[in-house]
């Protein structure tokens, strides 16, 4: 790597609301230039909040996940926007990473499939199965573990749309045989240069258990799924987690591809 900074924009779509996305992503990129000797100028954006959208003079581009329907916006001055972004920065060619809503959005965008309301949300440390080979996947296992927190998802790919953008569907979610229902699609590459996931690769494993051991978070898990449900989570939540891999591989994964290609 080079003397100078690498520069990194991250677009905040969490609205204002309480969240430990952006301060994971920001702990994640932190740690990978540490740990390179590398100097990082990170910037973040209020894209939904203030429509703030990153010029093109970044190395890297991450944008977050965040609450809500991705599906109400399309209209929003803050998302006509943030997708004429997303087609500049795919004609380009920057390095991308999207993160749940921002790859909710970009599925909906570019019609790579459909993006609808599961029949009830997803929250949890989950299984993600990978479908090919690719640098982002470099240290975890074919099936690996990732925190999920969604209520919508994307099914149905457009195969013709995929083909003509050159993309690849990378993952699914978990096998469910006694359900009779499609598998939601995990991740999209979009291109070379730009990712998308539908779960949320920052989550570290320390502050996920503070997270739901929160009164506010354990009630509402309690209130809607019962505490099966929490014992299940927590029991994902010890120190032998998987998710711990895919925290400290899958973004860094992504970061390392950004600046060698």
């Amino acid at each position: 790597m080079g003397s100078s900074p690498i520069k990194i924009a991250v677009l905040d779509m969490y609205d204002g609301a309480p969240n430990m996305g952006m301060r994971c992503i920001n702990n994640i990129i932190h740690e990978w230039g540490n740990k390179r000797g590398q100097e990082i100028v990170l910037n973040i954006y209020n894209t939904r909040g203030k429509s703030e959208i990153p010029d093109d003079s970044y190395h890297i581009y991450i944008s977050s996940g965040g609450p809500g329907s991705p599906l109400d916006s399309a209209t929003e001055k803050w998302d006509v926007l943030y997708t004429q972004w997303l087609d500049r920065m795919y004609a380009i060619h920057k390095p991308v990473f999207l993160i749940c809503h921002s790859f909710q959005i970009a599925c909906r965008h570019f019609d790579l499939g459909k993006v609808c309301l599961r029949k009830s949300k997803q929250i949890g440390v989950l299984p993600v199965h990978s479908l090919i080979e690719d640098e982002l996947f470099n240290g975890l296992e074919e099936t690996f573990y990732a925190m999920e927190s969604r209520s919508y998802q994307i099914i149905e790919p457009n195969d013709e749309k995929i083909n003509l953008m050159n993309a690849q569907i990378m993952a699914l979610e978990k096998m469910r045989p006694s359900v009779p229902l499609e598998r939601a699609i995990m991740a999209i590459k979009f291109s070379e240069k730009m990712y998308g996931v539908q779960f949320h690769p920052e989550a570290d494993l320390k502050e996920l258990v503070i997270f739901f051991n929160e009164y506010a978070t354990k009630q509402l898990i309690l209130n809607e799924f019962g505490l099966e449900k929490w014992e299940r989570i927590m029991n994902h939540l010890d120190e032998t987690s998987p998710i711990h891999y895919t925290y400290t591989h899958f973004i860094p994964n992504f970061l390392d591809k950004a600046i060698l290609t």
